[in-house]
């Protein structure tokens, strides 16, 4: 059975046991249309995390119906829109075969922006739409599907996702840029600002979906140069936590493409992206994070982020160790890391406003760098079913 003889992987279990009931992937008392993707991206992979554990293995099922899940609402039109069907326009058969064909909404409580409206930024954030990044979340749980079920559907799913990103890309002449938001069916951008690192998350997704679906690369191809493009001469320095944890997972996932000998541009190579990091988390330690600092002026989810992709990637060090990468400097941080799961994992601090708000987002992200400490590659994976 799941080892309850440790304390945090108790935590993780009851935070995603939790989760999986209040959002209707098991019981009957939760409500299963409460989707929202990045949240369901990190829970799929913590509930394969949970299925390596002894007897764990009904998580996998878990894992799977999530995903289904997320295809079935998050892959159609809300109820209250007019719009029914799948949001890529094609026929119920086609979109059950080709889910993520047309991107993938949020999952916002508010319907989006309609076409004319003034627009509102405070309300934009509380507004259904697609977000880029959250794609790209979401095509790492679809391949981590892939290697945990060898089932080739998954692969294909998480390439025709990154395929629907292209419409992200804006395609005005000496404007080049990928745009943070766009509607429900991409038909036009909302936000047009570029996240901090839309570009190297797009160019690793793009590279891993040839990868582990060789015959992608025809119409993959193409937009694998636009990310170059867009990459090149790019500092990916932050000292947002939720960013610093982006780009250590970002770090694991070009580490582990190198073990396939896939050839990466120097902007996203392992050692390039770890000096960042290590830049940036050098900097949150020092100027950003306070531990003495109380639960109300603190946001879970964003420090959990960080914690995650620090669990990440120094649980698969001993895997890199030929890599540009000094692990023992990143070592030097597992204090920080520790503090935020041991803080967050305080029943005291849960009881705070910043984890009700968002409480989801915040006992998935806590949970699944609890988990990523035990079983960091199921947070990983990016080559084909079954390579270790």
């Amino acid at each position: 059975m799941i080892n309850h003889n440790n304390k945090k992987l108790e935590v993780s279990l009851e935070l995603i046991n939790d989760f999986l009931s209040r959002t209707g992937v098991i019981g009957s008392e939760g409500n299963p249309e409460h989707r929202y993707l990045w949240t369901d991206a990190f829970a799929v992979q913590a509930c394969f995390a949970l299925s390596k554990e002894p007897e764990g293995e009904n998580y996998r099922d878990y894992a799977l119906k999530l995903i289904d899940l997320v295809h079935h609402i998050l892959g159609q039109y809300r109820k209250d829109d007019p719009r029914k069907g799948w949001i890529s326009g094609m026929s119920p058969d086609e979109g059950e075969n080709h889910p993520t064909a047309g991107g993938l909404r949020i999952g916002k409580k508010l319907t989006e922006q309609t076409d004319g409206e003034p627009f509102n930024q405070s309300l934009e954030w509380e507004r259904d739409g697609q977000y880029f990044h959250y794609l790209t979340r979401w095509f790492n749980s679809l391949l981590q599907a892939y290697k945990e079920t060898g089932e080739k559907t998954y692969a294909r799913w998480a390439a025709e996702l990154i395929k629907a990103g292209e419409r992200f890309i804006g395609k005005t002449p000496g404007l080049p840029g990928i745009s943070w938001k766009m509607n429900t069916d991409l038909s036009r951008p909302v936000v047009e600002s570029m996240g901090t690192h839309d570009p190297l998350e797009g160019l690793v997704c793009v590279i891993s979906a040839i990868e582990a679906a060789p015959e992608s690369i025809i119409y993959l191809d193409t937009l694998k140069q636009d990310f170059q493009d867009l990459c090149q001469d790019m500092s990916w320095f932050t000292t947002d936590a939720l960013g610093i944890g982006g780009l250590l997972l970002n770090t694991a996932l070009t580490a582990e493409l190198s073990l396939n000998r896939k050839p990466l541009p120097p902007y996203i190579r392992p050692g390039y992206l770890f000096a960042e990091s290590l830049a940036g988390i050098q900097a949150y330690s020092k100027l950003e994070f306070n531990r003495l600092r109380p639960a109300d002026i603190r946001l879970p989810f964003r420090e959990c982020g960080l914690s995650l992709g620090f669990r990440v990637l120094y649980g698969i060090r001993d895997r890199h160790q030929s890599l540009d990468i000094d692990f023992s400097e990143l070592g030097k941080f597992l204090y920080l890391v520790e503090d935020i799961e041991d803080f967050w994992s305080d029943p005291d601090n849960q009881q705070s406003q910043t984890w009700s708000a968002h409480r989801d987002i915040n006992e998935v992200t806590l949970a699944s760098s609890i988990l990523a400490r035990h079983h960091p590659q199921a947070f990983c994976f990016t080559g084909r079913s079954g390579s270790t």
